[in-house]
């Protein structure tokens, strides 16, 4: 969607796969960041069980927010839910890409901080059909 020399100035497109810490514990995090221009981005946060938490329920929402590429932070703020499990709250999320990782902090109650790295792996479980994610975002 961009060329020339916008196309050095692209966010970090494409799927991401980690975790975060929150009071439900440590939850795994598959996020879809897609671009609309070089600074804004927009994402699906989807959020699931992890091997240490495996009682976490399936839950997913959109986010928008800024990429600033000279200093690789990211800041992204929820939109609306896509799927949402009873009792969760959505998140924002602030961090910097450093060495293929996208790290920071979640601001959520009683929330801390997340670790991704770039994946092509779908997610497991896959994601309910509500939080599908193609190259553009949300599948609808």
């Amino acid at each position: 969607p961009f060329s020339g020399t916008a196309a050095a100035l692209l966010p970090p497109i494409g799927p991401w796969q980690g975790v975060y810490r929150c009071a439900q514990g440590e939850t795994a995090l598959d996020l879809q960041i897609t671009a609309r221009s070089p600074t804004r981005i927009e994402a699906v946060f989807y959020f699931h069980a992890s091997p240490a938490n495996p009682r976490v329920p399936q839950g997913c929402f959109t986010m928008r927010g800024s990429f600033n590429q000279a200093s690789g932070r990211i800041t992204l703020t929820p939109v609306v839910w896509l799927h949402r499990p009873p009792f969760f709250v959505s998140v924002a999320l602030e961090g910097k890409i450093s060495r293929g990782v996208l790290s920071g902090r979640i601001e959520g109650p009683a929330c801390s901080g997340f670790r991704l790295e770039r994946s092509l792996a779908p997610p497991i479980p896959p994601a309910p059909a509500s939080c599908r994610m193609g190259q553009q975002g949300p599948v609808v």
